[in-house]
Formats: C-alpha cells, sequence, structure tokens
C-alpha cells in the first residue's frame, strides 16, 4: 500500500533582493537606494529610521530619506549600526 503525501501548501518564492544603486545628485532616497549607500539592508534602514538614527519623508505612499540625513549618519560613524540588526 503506498501512502500518498498530502499537496499542502507551497511556499511562494520570494524575489532575489537586488541592489538599488541611486541616482547621483539626487537629494533623497528611498530606502534600498540608502540601504545600498549604507551597504546594509533594507530592513537594517528601517530599524535606523524607526530608532531616529535617520530622518526620512513621506512623497505620497513613497518614504523618502534624505541624502544629507545619510551623509551625517555616516560622518558620525553610525554605520556600525547597519551590523548590529
Amino acid at each position: 500500500m503506498a501512502t500518498t503525501a498530502s499537496p499542502g501548501r507551497r511556499r511562494k518564492k520570494r524575489p532575489t533582493p537586488v541592489a538599488v544603486e541611486p541616482v547621483p545628485g539626487r537629494m533623497a532616497l528611498t530606502v534600498p537606494e540608502a540601504a545600498f549607500v549604507l551597504n546594509c539592508t533594507p530592513n537594517s534602514v528601517w530599524n535606523l529610521l524607526s530608532t531616529g538614527h535617520l530622518v526620512s519623508f513621506n512623497l505620497g505612499r513613497k518614504r523618502l530619506i534624505s541624502r544629507p540625513s545619510i551623509d551625517e549618519f555616516m560622518a558620525t560613524g553610525g554605520t556600525n549600526a547597519c551590523n548590529n540588526g
């Protein structure tokens, strides 16, 4: 007697994340672009936003991070915060 495995639920494959290089000269970056600049994951950028290490604003439904905020964060040596999460 052969047993059959139940079909169960299949997990959807998540798309492979792609590094998004920012456009030169832009004063505000998206979360994936900021992650590229900071050399960390977008989740780490979201953590930095929630802890107040980075300043952001909404433009419609898009969350943007000001370039001066990223530059200040890097100048103060805050890039180690990306590796803590």
